[in-house]
């Protein structure tokens, strides 16, 4: 089954922009290694043969040759596509930063002494988490 899948050798073979296109277009139809050398405009044949090795879990080759996905790698392309369209980090980063920006107007509304205890923290914890968002994570805001 795809979900004993080692969870290392999932992210190795999604981790090249290259791959997940092979992916996408295997998706769509089963091609031929020459036919996917054209579609996605590879020039090396060295180049693609090394990128179909790396997915060789989630790729099989069919009895006419073609190369199509395996059930792993359909799950592979929908784990792909729901991170790429939720952009759950960045969304995370706005909830927090309005989170913090609320906080701070009602206490000045509420309490404005409060303020000068939550404005500190509040400045603190965004600083964290934007250098964890940005630096470590190297997230960018499209």
């Amino acid at each position: 089954m795809w979900w004993n899948m080692s969870s290392d050798n999932l992210f190795e073979a999604v981790s090249h922009p290259l791959r997940i296109e092979i992916i996408k277009v295997l998706a769509k139809k089963p091609m031929c290694f020459a036919d996917i050398k054209r579609e996605l405009k590879i020039d090396s044949s060295g180049l693609l043969d090394f990128h179909l090795k790396k997915l060789n879990d989630l790729i099989t080759v069919n009895n006419e040759g073609s190369y199509v996905l395996t059930e792993k790698g359909f799950a592979a392309l929908q784990a792909v596509e729901t991170v790429s369209k939720y952009g759950w980090q960045r969304r995370t980063f706005y909830l927090n930063l309005l989170a913090c920006i609320l906080l701070n107007i009602y206490f000045l509304l509420v309490n404005p002494t409060l303020l000068l205890i939550t404005l500190p923290i509040t400045l603190a914890w965004m600083s964290l988490y934007s250098y964890r968002t940005f630096v470590k994570r190297r997230i960018r805001l499209k």
